[in-house]
């Protein structure tokens, strides 16, 4: 299988730089047209010089544009298997990129929606089974590693802890295949507790591979999901009817919910709060208790109130009503809320708790009593130094080239015809990936690992694709 250029590392990451489908889509047969296209794609995406001609293409109207068609199979030739039109929902507006891409090429890789009323977005993703990583952990995201295996690799724990996720059906199904909600929560190193809210499907993935020594090319199935990532970007959290109508919308099938962004005519009793089980994870202290009562609630939906003596139960969540199962089926039912680190418990006679999110720290984890730690080279990252200086793809003919300053800015080229240069800066995002900006505010990233003079780069399109020092 012919390596694709570094331009295509970038689609996971880069906003501007999404790799066109159409007739370019990888397959068995892929020739130097593929990596025309992508350096082609790259000229107009990252904000360099570009014709006139391009210009015109990029400023036609799309104000008309209410689906577009997406791609989300991987190296095999049944194109029309993976390809399905999505729908932009009421309200929202598709990206430009997206835009861009699908007026230039008929399908895209990836799909960006934007709703700024409501203030959320979503972005298509795809998510393999580890086998279609070569059972390498690398570039295995965590939220594939909780659905797939139920558990995080050694390497992953190294990094992120209280690994957690929380599978929700959503009761309707998209091309046969049952729609879910999945939230995973973490806290990786350095950066804190993070929370992913993916909505879509599993199915079933058809791929190939070329043997090691023969060369002889393999047919295979693996587990896959298709769908969503969902970000809100103002002060509340998605619900999970609101994710559901999303992906509804999105995937152009009835989802049973009404747009629950449509605002109250004042007339009708305001809306239920959905309260998702994920918000509830961890340790809540209620305040001004006299015996500081403590609620744990564990992903497996088993939990403890500390009391004095502990009260062990099961626990679930349906719109705004906790249900607590004690032993010997003592129940008891609250109306919450969960505003950040803030939960609201009413009791059936109407009294109300307020509890307070505990942040557990183990000793392991302690802060060191030495200076503060100011830089990654501090912490003993030691990618911070080797990465300086000029790296170059010399395998796909386009002369891709990284070039890395100590003071965080640096530069990116290729040669096509001409040379391209576009003006970065850098940083690490973790120890070992490399996240990069550009000027028109663009981005991209990959995970690093420098062997001698030859540094390999992975992310979602490619696996230790090698650069060399120059």
């Amino acid at each position: 299988m012919k390596k694709r250029v570094l331009a295509l590392i970038l689609s996971s990451m880069m906003v501007c730089s999404l790799t066109a489908c159409g007739g370019n889509k990888s397959s068995k047969d892929a020739g130097s047209s593929e990596s025309t296209t992508v350096a082609s794609e790259n000229k107009t995406t990252a904000g360099s010089e570009t014709s006139a001609e391009t210009t015109e293409t990029v400023e036609s109207d799309k104000s008309d544009v209410s689906s577009v068609m997406v791609y989300y199979g991987w190296g095999n030739d049944d194109e029309e298997k993976y390809t399905s039109e999505i729908f932009c929902p009421e309200g929202a507006a598709f990206g430009e990129s997206t835009l861009q891409i699908y007026e230039e090429d008929g399908s895209v890789m990836t799909v960006e929606v934007d709703d700024e009323v409501n203030e959320y977005s979503a972005t298509s993703r795809m998510h393999w089974h580890r086998d279609a990583y070569n059972n390498e952990p690398v570039a295995y995201p965590i939220i594939a590693q909780l659905y797939f295996d139920g558990e995080v690799d050694a390497e992953t724990a190294a990094e992120n802890s209280g690994c957690s996720q929380v599978v929700t059906p959503l009761g309707f199904k998209w091309e046969g295949h049952d729609v879910i909600m999945i939230e995973t929560k973490y806290t990786f190193m350095d950066y804190g507790e993070q929370t992913e809210l993916f909505v879509g499907v599993e199915y079933d993935l058809d791929y190939w591979k070329a043997e090691e020594g023969t060369g002889e090319i393999k047919d295979l199935t693996t587990k896959a999901l298709f769908g969503f990532d969902m970000y809100s970007y103002g002060m509340d959290e998605l619900t999970q009817d609101q994710c559901a109508w999303i992906i509804g919308e999105l995937f152009g099938v009835d989802s049973g919910i009404e747009n629950p962004f449509t605002a109250n005519d004042g007339e009708s009793a305001a809306p239920v709060v959905n309260v998702s089980t994920g918000e509830l994870l961890g340790t809540w202290l209620e305040r001004d208790s006299d015996w500081e009562d403590t609620y744990i609630f564990n992903a497996d939906g088993t939990g403890v109130l500390i009391s004095g003596p502990e009260y062990p139960f099961t626990f679930t969540v349906s719109s705004d009503v906790l249900t607590l199962t004690y032993d010997e089926e003592d129940i008891e039912d609250f109306t919450i809320s969960v505003n950040g680190d803030l939960l609201t418990m009413i009791d059936r006679f109407g009294n109300e708790l307020l509890l307070d999110k505990q942040v557990i720290q183990s000793e392991e984890t302690e802060e060191p009593e030495e200076a503060e730690v100011t830089s990654e080279t501090d912490s003993g990252n030691p990618y911070v130094k080797e990465v300086l200086g000029t790296w170059v793809d010399e395998e796909s003919g386009y002369q891709e080239t990284f070039t890395f300053k100590a003071d965080g800015t640096g530069m990116y080229s290729y040669v096509d015809g001409e040379l391209y240069e576009f003006p970065i800066t850098y940083d690490f995002l973790r120890s070992d990936y490399l996240e990069f900006f550009y000027e028109d505010g663009s981005e991209g990233g990959f995970v690093i690992r420098i062997e001698g003079d030859t540094m390999y780069v992975t992310n979602d399109s490619v696996i230790d694709m090698p650069l060399v020092r120059q």
